[in-house]
């Protein structure tokens, strides 16, 4: 079995009101989104890390999506009420595992993410040799962190993340069936090329309500303004909360 792991955090147990589960980018680790704790007032942050970097970085990394997503099922307690939030490859990941769980989440947040179904790349980066791979990883996303290019070993380790995650993404085959009844935001950078294209696509994937953010920034802006996001994620959930408890109660 993968060793799906998980970063917790929470302010204090009696402000908790919901749980937001993260999900990572490409090559991503659950360590960027527990720096967050502190600008999501009220809610609970699980970060979930799928194998094969940071800390359980000599674990193979899963290479499918509905390996991966089985795993983050089988692995991880999600506790009632709760909304996912991810970005990028994380957002696929996010919305497969949305389709998956039972109960279904109070909303799901999508960042810098097509919809499904996927166009097809004419070149798979996940097919490309580690030179390759490396040089289109920072022509798209930008540079890799200078502690991670000047050792051997670790640059080694986090390609093969990277290659790991793309598979993921370049063969994810999306299988039609019912629609979401959660509502969707779906967000992008203001100069994500694509970004108003897949946020629009999104709407198609829930019966529920939609909405649509953009935020400063590029392909990264979850890195730009946390304190916004947070508050954009923050007062959206607790919103849901409130219409729920009215149609419990109504």
């Amino acid at each position: 079995m993968a060793d799906i792991r998980v970063i917790e955090r929470a302010p204090a147990p009696s402000t908790v009101v919901a749980t937001l589960y993260c999900f990572p980018h490409a090559g991503g680790a659950a360590g960027e989104y527990a720096r967050w704790v502190e600008h999501i007032p009220g809610l609970r942050l699980v970060a979930v890390q799928p194998p094969g970097r940071a800390h359980n970085i000599g674990q193979s990394a899963l290479t499918s999506m509905p390996q991966l997503v089985s795993e983050i099922v089988a692995q991880v307690r999600f506790t009632p009420p709760f909304a996912l939030f991810g970005h990028s490859l994380g957002a696929l990941v996010a919305f497969e595992v949305a389709r998956a769980l039972q109960p279904k989440p109070l909303r799901l947040f999508v960042s810098s993410c097509p919809p499904p179904p996927l166009s097809v790349s004419d070149q798979p980066l996940h097919l490309l040799d580690d030179a390759e791979l490396h040089a289109e990883i920072e022509r798209r996303w930008g540079p890799l962190p200078a502690a991670t290019t000047s050792d051997k070993d670790l640059l080694a380790a986090a390609l093969a993340c990277y290659r790991a995650d793309l598979q993921v993404l370049e063969t994810y085959e999306h299988v039609p069936g019912p629609r979401l009844h959660s509502p969707i935001t779906a967000i992008a950078g203001a100069t994500e090329a694509k970004g108003g294209a897949w946020q629009a696509g999104w709407r198609e994937h829930t019966d529920g309500a939609f909405e649509s953010c953009v935020r400063p920034g590029g392909h990264f802006h979850t890195r730009q303004d946390p304190e916004g996001l947070g508050r954009l994620l923050s007062d959206t959930v607790r919103s849901d909360l409130i219409r729920a408890e009215r149609d419990v109660i109504g």
